[in-house]
């Protein structure tokens, strides 16, 4: 069990960006029957979600949202030493998509760049990578960017993520503060075939001559998936609170990954939460993997009138498998609303 307290480390501002376009899931019956999209809508929660078109990516929503919180911050971008992208769906094979970022941004050559490939989980993982560079002294202003373009890989056929899963970008700040973060973190790598996207990489290769396209399909094993959430989420917030001390009732929220709503609700009676402290933002915007903690706290404070100093507690638990909880403050004035955009980047290499 990994754990850590950071004292002094404090995230200072958060934004989020979706695409402008938006996929209703009853539209779906083209391509389902009524009978399944009906039972999709019912158990996952979601209603709609949003996707990218033409050459938008993951990296053009960070960007949107980390410009709008840097300037709202009022920093300089030579004030930032790192920057750290959290995605499973970059814009090339090679570079890192965080590189890109660090171009567009202006950020100069002594800032530290690199990705993370964790999906469901990498928010809560990316917190407390960011924070352990800050109290060691590696960095001292962290840009932390989550995000996703699932849309762009997923066919329309895929059952398991044509419905399913959104895009987005988010981008917060992490530096020195008057907070203390507390993380606990685990994997458990025997449950990698849950979730998996088999190529096309070194284990899965191309063949130009006979090209699977199966092969870039993700696939999930839901019931495994199911049964791992609701085993180990709980037990993790009970090892959390047996080691940091206190209880749920401490947090103004708690933020889950937005999984599927029929799992959370089982999750959040197993740990006793109040329906009233789990916010959903699965129903408008689907699942948007490593994004989805963040955009779920831009979209409560964009709906809810929350005028104070907000404690949370979050919890990401998917593909790896990999799972974590990681708590922390946020004033409500730093926490921006959703940003809509379908700006793209025109220097890009497309092909």
């Amino acid at each position: 069990m990994a754990t850590a307290i950071f004292n002094g480390v404090k995230i200072t501002g958060m934004a989020y960006a979706v695409p402008r376009n938006v996929d209703r899931i009853y539209e779906f019956v083209e391509s389902f029957t009524e009978e399944e999209v009906e039972k999709f809508i019912k158990t996952t929660g979601v209603k709609e979600r949003r996707f990218v078109k033409d050459s938008q990516t993951n990296s053009d929503l960070c960007y949107e949202a980390a410009e709008r919180i840097i300037a709202h911050k009022g920093y300089e971008k030579d004030s930032f030493d790192c920057l750290i992208l959290v995605t499973q769906t970059p814009d090339y094979a090679r570079p890192a998509t965080s590189h890109i970022l660090q171009y567009r941004l202006g950020f100069n050559t002594s800032c530290m760049v690199f990705d993370i490939n964790l999906g469901c989980s990498g928010f809560v993982y990316g917190v407390n990578i960011a924070a352990s560079l800050i109290k060691a002294g590696t960095a001292k202003r962290i840009l932390l960017c989550c995000g996703e373009a699932h849309t762009c890989l997923s066919p329309v056929d895929n059952k398991a993520s044509s419905m399913l899963f959104g895009d987005a970008g988010s981008a917060m700040i992490i530096e020195p503060g008057n907070d203390t973060i507390h993380t606990l973190l685990k994997a458990d790598g025997e449950g990698y075939k849950a979730i998996l996207t088999p190529g096309l990489n070194a284990r899965v290769k191309i063949d130009i001559n006979n090209f699977d396209y199966d092969m870039a399909k993700e696939t999930m094993d839901g019931g495994a998936v199911f049964e791992f959430a609701l085993l180990e989420v709980p037990r993790s917030f009970k090892e959390f609170f047996k080691t940091f001390g206190g209880t749920i009732d401490d947090f103004d929220y708690c933020i889950f990954h937005q999984a599927n709503l029929f799992m959370l609700e089982h999750i959040r009676k197993k740990i006793k939460l109040p329906a009233e402290k789990m916010p959903v933002s699965m129903d408008r915007y689907g699942n948007t993997s490593s994004v989805s903690i963040p955009l779920t706290i831009v979209d409560l404070c964009e709906r809810e009138h929350i005028n104070k100093t907000i404690h949370f507690i979050t919890s990401g638990f998917g593909v790896g498998l990999s799972w974590g909880i990681a708590d922390f403050t946020l004033e409500k004035h730093d926490i921006l609303p959703v940003i809509e955009t379908d700006k793209f980047f025109k220097d890009a290499f497309i092909g």
